[in-house]
């Protein structure tokens, strides 16, 4: 059996990191279907409860009557905004009541019903009699900050602006303004300038298998337990402990039947079982439906931005002039953090620029919440700035390949991050894995210059083009994260066990198990002797759970430390009967061994006291400083006659470090083009009935989206380089796998039909008429 003592690990020790063969540790549950999701969760007593939900984008209620729903048989309560306390708010800053006279968007709760079945629910909600004076609403971003526009928050916000800077990220002070240099003068040194306005406004829904929901129970006081399908229990905990007052929720969560980065806090979800559980003193189960999860949960956020960007003879960006309207719907959850992220992340794609001035405005509107979605603001901006670099590169002719090798961000590299401070760039250079990416697409034979097709078909009717984006990300090393590692002796034998204490969930990616290939790696165990906590933020320590690929380094980083911490230990424990210094120790068979005297020996049993445990503690702090990259290549194909855009073969490339697991890779870079992602070039988007406000796109059906068996031929170019990270030198990439393939895809449909086309989704429509045909 291979060992590690103190030097520092190599590959070629490695028995489950990085190896192919390692079953993920609820492989068998998953397959099987003895997975626990939160639909097949409990309680006795345990209610459902729904909402009545309004008609109208923008209305005040005048009266609204629910007797004839309380006296339903199997009713345990109906709320309405009268009996909920109306400074209990959601949002930041804190704006929207749980239920308020005032509805903000079709769907809106006007009222909540908690009954012993689904069925009595539903029927009471019809039960209930509303008034409403309609009101003036907007749904447009751009609209909404104009003067004399419907105002959503008229106490609160003017011109429908939020208040800028998220105080959690941001402890200096609002971050939302990036001023760097002198624009104005470096426009003057610029050879090629593009300006002109793009949007990425359609809002689209990562719609997940599973739909959002939650059980929770009222301990009384201020206290609940919550089970919910969140990505992680610890952002659910903290976002919805802001708004019942001085509450405090222990969030337990299963396994999550996907989430795409959406389903995060779950603020209205939770706050509205909450209610109903104080109300009527048992569980309460409030899951929303497929057309609920539509229309009323998170989707993308929308945004116009206006830029101005400069680039000298050679293609490096030397100036940017940009305005960047995001549009949050009816609230606000924290969408400050995401303006943080993506103005970072527009400075890594064009981080050799020494002059900014990029503004931004966060507008709230009369639709459904937008916020938390994989790519977390920076894919918003990507998508429409990437569009406009394109048209720089293209006013001087360059290759977007190698003007990507010399702009993205590299070694000493200078950014300012969501927190608002400056970060310098640490071991990371990814331009030879741009060009390996690049070479094993064919780039170089497929690349024809900017408008001219890669092929034509004989009678003019289909043509096709290539294109490519990049994006980054420095959240991989986002927020501080804690975890134990026990060391459990058998009752029986002298073998033992490892209990890895960290709250993470698992929600599709493989991060819980391999978080514990790790561990087994340090502690020289086999992998199957190391079992995990269940997500609870009760008996874990602080993990902020997995977002922006933080789970590598911040997971990997605090549970390699704890394990290291109880290593440690063990050895201090067993310089007494080895007899020599630590540096000469090594872990083996469930006990200690050295190098310094062969054959000496001694179990963690007799080293740790009866029935006790050995404990090592580890954490990682929150650092920026190692940003990750990926690009895209793709190749489409467009009917000329139909407009119809077919998306033919792709290629994602990234230099990730030392690979943890090999297969979740793989996977993560194809399911990251699905859901609000690459399609939201060419079909998906939420269709907003401009007369009603209401969402049109409220099923599957309705929502266009690529299902599994339509998606392109896709392949794969991963480096391994040795980031200095954190003891296994790997960075995550999974988030931001699919960010780039919108404006990759507008790209290359650009070029197949020789006519730039700029407007999100290219829809055939769309097409037609940049052809000139409608």
């Amino acid at each position: 059996m291979k060992h590690f003592g103190n030097e520092n690990y190599s590959q070629e020790n490695y028995r489950y990191v990085g190896r192919v063969n390692v079953p993920r540790k609820d492989a068998r549950e998953i397959v099987t279907g003895k997975c626990t999701f939160l639909d097949d969760f409990t309680l006795p007593r345990m209610l459902i409860g729904r909402a009545k939900r309004s008609p109208h984008a923008h209305a005040r209620i005048k009266s609204i009557n629910v007797e004839k729903a309380k006296k339903l048989n199997g009713v345990a309560a109906v709320l309405t905004y009268k009996d909920i306390d109306q400074s209990w708010l959601m949002g930041w800053p804190p704006m929207k009541p749980i239920l308020g006279e005032t509805v903000l968007y079709v769907g809106d709760p006007v009222a909540l019903v908690a009954a012993e079945t689904r069925e009595i629910a539903d029927e009471a909600i019809e039960l209930i009699e509303v008034e409403y004076e309609v009101l003036p609403a907007v749904t447009s971003g751009i609209e909404a900050i104009k003067d004399g526009a419907p105002q959503l928050y008229p106490d609160m916000f003017k011109n429908n602006i939020v208040t800028p800077g998220y105080p959690p990220f941001q402890k200096d002070g609002p971050f939302w303004h990036l001023v760097k240099g002198d624009p104005e003068k470096g426009f003057e040194e610029c050879a090629y300038i593009a300006e002109d306005t793009v949007e990425f406004s359609k809002m689209a829904a990562p719609a997940s298998p599973e739909p959002p929901g939650a059980i929770v129970r009222w301990e009384g006081g201020r206290d609940f337990t919550v089970w919910c399908d969140t990505q992680s229990g610890y952002i659910c905990k903290v976002t919805n402990a802001s708004v019942i007052t001085d509450c405090n929720m222990d969030i337990h969560t299963f396994n999550v039947g996907g989430s795409y980065g959406n389903k995060q806090s779950q603020v209205a979800i939770v706050s509205s079982a909450a209610v109903l559980s104080m109300k009527t003193g048992r569980p309460v189960k409030f899951y929303q439906t497929k057309a609920e999860q539509m229309c009323c949960f998170e989707t993308r956020l929308g945004s116009q931005v206006h830029a101005k960007i400069g680039m000298d003879a050679d293609g490096v960006v030397r100036a940017v002039k940009a305005e960047w309207t995001v549009d949050t719907g009816c609230l606000s959850n924290a969408t400050q953090g995401q303006i943080g992220v993506g103005i970072g992340e527009a400075q890594l794609v064009m981080c050799k620029c020494p002059n900014w001035d990029l503004d931004t405005n966060l507008v709230v509107t009369n639709k459904q919440p937008a916020g938390i979605v994989r790519g977390y603001g920076g894919q918003e901006l990507n998508s429409c700035l990437s569009l406009l670099i394109g048209r720089t590169m293209r006013a001087g002719g360059f290759d977007p390949v190698e003007c990507y090798k010399k702009n993205y961000v590299g070694e000493g590299d200078v950014y300012t991050w969501r927190d608002g401070r400056q970060w310098q760039a640490h071991s990371v250079n990814y331009v030879k894995a741009i060009e390996a990416a690049a070479e094993k697409f064919g780039w170089k034979d497929k690349w024809k210059g900017w408008g001219a097709p890669t092929w034509e078909s004989e009678d003019g009717r289909f043509v096709r083009g290539v294109g490519c984006g990049i994006i980054g990300n420095a959240d991989i090393g986002e927020d501080n994260t804690e975890a134990y590692v026990r060391v459990v002796p058998d009752l029986i034998g002298d073998k033992a066990h490892i209990v890895l204490q960290t709250n993470i969930t698992e929600s599709g990616m493989g991060q819980r198990s391999n978080i514990v290939k790790m561990v087994a790696e340090i502690m020289n165990v086999p992998y199957e002797r190391v079992e995990i906590t269940p997500g609870d933020t009760m008996i874990n320590p602080t993990g902020f759970g997995l977002c922006g690929s933080r789970g590598t380094i911040t997971y990997g980083h605090a549970v390699s430390s704890a394990a290291e911490d109880a290593r440690h230990k063990l050895f201090e424990l067993a310089k007494p009967y080895l007899e020599v210094a630590e540096d000469s120790m090594y872990l083996t068979e469930y006990g200690v061994a050295t190098v310094a005297r062969p054959g000496k020996f001694v179990t963690w049993k007799k080293l740790i006291p009866q029935d006790l445990t050995l404990t090592g503690y580890g954490q990682h702090l929150e650092n920026f400083s190692t940003p990750n990259m990926f690009i895209v290549f793709l190749e489409v194909q467009v009917d000329r006659e139909t407009g119809k855009v077919d998306v033919l073969n792709m290629l994602g490339g990234t230099d990730c470090g030392q690979v943890i697991d090999p297969s979740g890779l793989e996977m993560q870079a194809q399911g990251g083009i699905g859901s609000a992602s690459l399609d939201t070039a060419t079909f998906e988007e939420h269709i907003i009935d401009p007369g009603t406000g209401r969402t049109m796109t409220y099923d599957m059906i309705e929502y266009k989206w690529r299902p599994f068996n339509e998606f392109p031929k896709y392949e794969t170019c991963f480096m391994e380089s040795r980031f200095d990270t954190f003891q296994f030198k790997a960075t995550g990439v999974g988030e931001i796998a699919g960010a780039a393939a919108a404006s990759a895809t507008m790209q290359a449909i650009s070029n197949a039909i020789g006519v730039q086309v700029a407007t999100y989704p290219a829809t055939p429509d769309v097409i037609l008429k940049a052809l000139g045909k409608i």
